[in-house]
């Protein structure tokens, strides 16, 4: 069996192994950036690193579905920030980063001022989003999935729900609940376009013979708390899981940081599985409330706290929980890190993991 084919049956829960896939790609890319990288990677492309390794690989797949819009887009910078406008029929908006150069080289960027403030912004948005539509490019998820070859079972990123998508990049996290409180009316008429838009979306991710797809939600306590995912979010999970599942695919959802209060409706969301939770001791969960949640129908993706892999945690500290996951949650468990390793985290404990899992369960390469 090849890591890709176990990948899928874990999911297909035909599976007796664990597939070990941490997400590693911050952690190259900075120090491939920084002319850091340790000298036994240098000369190896991504892909060989993780093969170096013996770890599966998440999203190198992730190709095929194009964003069409006839929007228009400009951008000025003006001393250290960047101004993003869009323009539609109904107005503009415009979003500004406070960006950070270093020898001529952007090494950070963050949004100082959101885009969206009044519903008359909201309004704005609500057309670029009827004015966003997918096509499919067989080729590109094709080229894609054969690069990535045995190395794992294909996935897809789709849209994140709106209403988090509000939060990351168009209100802020505050500015969304004040905007929900006071004009409810319209920002549920943003999210009615933003389910409209994910089934444009589905309609094209149906024509890819891709298997898992993947929400990219970050929904955690903060974020989308009991009474925002009972109503916005539960029926997006299930509306397009049953879409997905009538076609033969699998679905998970990324939520990380705190997930305590609204670990208890994972059961209910219609999901295959989910992405990322963090347990203690970075997180508000425990394993045995991971658990409890999924039961031994929904696969969990990751679960290795991220702060693990810094040097404060020795490898052994690291190893017993990592062994613990595994009794606990095999064969429903795709092994990784929550959310993933930090460009200061230690790479070797990721080659320990890959010892432990073979020495567990055997390792498929």
């Amino acid at each position: 069996m090849t890591r890709k084919e176990l990948n899928l049956a874990i999911f297909e829960g035909k599976a007796d192994k664990v597939l070990w896939q941490p997400r590693l790609h911050e952690w190259i890319g900075r120090h491939r950036e920084n002319g850091t990288m340790p000298e036994r990677f240098k000369d190896m492309d991504d892909l060989e690193i993780y093969d170096e390794l013996r770890c599966s690989v998440r999203y190198a797949a992730h190709a095929g579905i194009e964003t069409i819009t006839d929007v228009e887009r400009k951008e000025e910078r003006r001393d250290n920030h960047l101004f993003s406008t869009i323009r539609t029929p109904k107005g503009e908006i415009t979003t500004v980063h406070q960006e950070i150069w270093e020898n001529g080289k952007l090494v950070n960027s963050r949004i100082v001022e959101y885009p969206v403030k009044t519903i008359y912004d909201l309004k704005v948005l609500t057309d670029v989003i009827e004015h966003t539509h997918y096509q499919v490019n067989q080729d590109a998820f094709r080229v894609a999935a054969e690069r990535v070859g045995h190395r794992a079972e294909p996935t897809v990123f789709l849209n994140s729900s709106g209403f988090t998508e509000l939060i990351k990049w168009w209100c802020g996290l505050e500015e969304t609940f004040y905007l929900l409180h006071d004009h409810r009316k319209d920002v549920e008429v943003f999210l009615e376009a933003s389910d409209r838009l994910d089934d444009r979306q589905v309609d094209a991710a149906l024509q890819l013979p891709c298997r898992i797809f993947n929400f990219g939600d970050h929904a955690n306590d903060e974020f989308t708390p009991p009474p925002i995912l009972k109503r916005y979010m539960l029926p997006r999970w299930q509306h397009i899981s049953s879409r997905l599942h009538a076609a033969g695919r699998f679905v998970h959802s990324h939520w990380d940081g705190h997930s305590h209060t609204i670990l208890p409706y994972l059961k209910d969301s219609g999901l295959d599985s989910v992405e990322a939770l963090t347990p203690e001791p970075q997180g508000n969960i425990t394993l045995e409330e991971i658990k409890e949640a999924v039961g031994d129908s929904i696969v969990v993706l990751d679960i290795l706290p991220a702060i693990h892999f810094l040097p404060q945690y020795s490898t052994r500290e690291v190893l017993d929980f990592a062994k613990k996951v595994i009794d606990m949650f095999a064969p429903r468990l795709i092994l990784g890190v929550s959310d993933e390793i930090s460009p200061t985290g230690q790479i070797e404990k990721i080659e320990a993991i890959s010892q432990l899992v073979d020495k567990t369960c055997g390792l498929v390469e």
